[in-house]
């Protein structure tokens, strides 16, 4: 099937057509299936239409993962407009910057969740809500913004509720209201990046990602049977395309899961017999741990990726094992670059998964460049440079953003040092910022990390170049310890730099070693290098 020419709302309204009955959503008590969803996904279209919501309006969105997310974003692609997904940990202030940034014309939240008052923060962020009129907010430092629909049928004053919405849309639409022509080049979201350093950026994508979604499915073997686990935030690249998207091309079931612990969701994919897995090292590494404590029958699971960082062969041969994963595959995306970019296939030999290689999966195009951007040969490090259908139309009004990674040609340049081998895989090596110098020679803090994680009693690390008088910038870890080594930390740090000297090249090893119990991590469970380096280059760190 040619995805170019469909768009999200097109790909629900297929299924629903050819498999109205079918499974789509398997959201705590609530099954929705095919039909419905996409009945409500319609009612909610003719809702936002109806408040003024027109094409090319963006419309933020501050859900968990559940239903009502999935029946907005297509709710909103239905009628042209773009749904800016907002990271449902941000604070007030963050909120504020993203909708303003965005000219976001609509806000849907929650009202209270995870003890946490979104409600409560809308007030702080529109003053005086609860005596204005619903769908004529005004607010001088959000011009834009009008509505503010809360999910369900929480009732707030100066707010919507989403379901009344939706039931005016649905008589709105019996009553004979038309929805208005979309087409595949539209652009439908605009995802933030994590924001680890700096504000976040705003990533347009149009419906045409739905392609890279496809690609995804076939690659993993994902079918009309399977049901999906929907665990990654919705507000992330990885949950609204790898997961979301992948779902209405391909018609599987997804179990949307609104909070990760691993102990609950490894009892979720038992009792519903989830079938396709995936996250980040992470997610395999508590779950692990969780079945450790208590044993449950995972046998159900297929199909499952492991991405976002570098995959220990340790992390991976437990993962298979463990999980009982058939297909457990090593994937390779951005933000930018719809999610997925590179997998290793579904039969790859072990050692592929452990080296962390994969393949483009569609049809379009990966180069290694030199800092002159001059193609390298086969096993060459550079840059990686992506362009076709997957890259992204640019930051949302960041135009000087855009034209930093963006050259004239349309090539991306993601920031990522890789190479490809003489078998075609694509390996990621570390990041280009991440590269420090010592001495005169590179060192990668990606293959750093991966060497000293193979130590038994090593669970995470995390490497960064701090400066150093002599040699201009030297390695600096933070481990996390599966156990503890020697009796004190002056002996642990010993007996880790001794295994790195006998492991690597001199110039790589760390000169210091800091034992942590957590990482600091972004909402989607990325480690904050940036505040890490911070830490590592603070005085009394340099001193000590």
């Amino acid at each position: 099937m040619d995805w170019t020419t469909f768009t999200l709302g097109e790909a629900l309204a297929r299924h629903a057509s050819d498999r109205p009955d079918a499974l789509a959503v398997i959201d705590g008590a609530e099954r929705l299936s095919y039909a419905e969803l996409h009945r409500r996904a319609d009612a909610i279209a003719h809702g936002l239409r109806d408040l003024g919501i027109a094409r090319g309006d963006h419309v933020a969105v501050w859900l968990t993962n559940c239903a009502e997310w999935i029946a907005c974003w297509v709710a909103c692609a239905r009628i042209g407009a773009v749904v800016v997904p907002i990271n449902t940990r941000f604070k007030t202030d963050e909120v504020r910057y993203i909708l303003k940034q965005s000219d976001a014309r609509a806000l849907v939240l929650m009202d209270h969740y995870w003890n946490i008052d979104f409600l409560g923060m809308a007030r702080e962020i529109v003053p005086g809500l609860s005596g204005m009129t619903p769908g004529r907010l005004h607010d001088e430092d959000l011009p834009m913004l009008h509505s503010l629909i809360v999910w369900k049928d929480a009732e707030a004053p100066g707010c919507f509720t989403l379901d009344r919405l939706a039931a005016h849309g649905a008589a709105l639409q019996a009553a004979g209201a038309a929805l208005p022509e979309v087409h595949p080049e539209d652009p439908i979201v605009i995802v933030y990046t994590s924001g680890t350093t700096g504000h976040p950026k705003g990533a347009m994508h149009s419906h045409i990602l739905l392609r890279n979604a496809n690609n995804q499915a076939r690659c993993m073997r994902i079918g009309q049977d399977d049901i999906l686990l929907g665990h990654m935030p919705f507000y992330h690249v990885a949950g609204c395309v790898a997961q979301v998207a992948l779902t209405l091309v391909t018609g599987n079931a997804i179990v949307p899961v609104p909070h990760w612990v691993a102990d609950d969701v490894l009892d979720l994919i038992e009792r519903e017999r989830v079938t396709i897995f995936g996250g980040i090292p992470t997610h395999f590494i508590d779950c692990l741990d969780a079945l450790r404590t208590k044993p449950r029958d995972l046998r159900s699971l297929k199909s499952a990726w492991i991405g976002g960082a570098p995959v220990t062969p340790e992390i991976a041969l437990a993962a298979r094992k463990a999980l009982t994963i058939e297909g457990l595959q090593c994937t390779y995306g951005m933000t930018e670059t719809t999610a997925c970019t590179a997998l290793s296939e579904w039969d790859a030999p072990l050692e592929v998964l452990c080296d962390n290689k994969g393949k483009p999966i569609g049809d379009f195009e990966l180069s290694i460049r030199d800092p002159q951007g001059r193609e390298m040969p086969v096993n060459r490090e550079g840059e990686l440079w992506v362009r076709g259908h997957i890259v992204m139309l640019g930051y949302y009004r960041n135009p000087q953003a855009t034209a930093e990674v963006m050259t004239p040609d349309g090539w991306f340049r993601t920031g990522d040092l890789g190479l490809f081998d003489e078998q075609g895989y694509l390996k990621i090596t570390g990041r280009l910022k991440e590269m420090f110098i010592v001495g005169g020679s590179n060192a990668y803090p990606a293959e750093i990390e991966r060497m000293l994680q193979s130590h038994p009693k090593v669970k995470q690390v995390v490497v960064v170049g701090v400066p150093d008088q002599r040699l201009g910038e030297v390695g600096f870890a933070f481990v996390q310890l599966h156990e503890a080594l020697g009796h004190d930390e002056d002996e642990a740090q010993q007996a880790l730099i001794e295994y790195c000297r006998s492991h690597m090249a001199d110039y790589k090893v760390p000169r210091r070693i800091c034992f942590v119990d957590e990482f600091p991590r972004t909402p989607t469970g990325k480690i904050q290098r940036f505040l890490l380096a911070r830490e590592a280059r603070a005085p009394a760190q340099v001193q000590s």
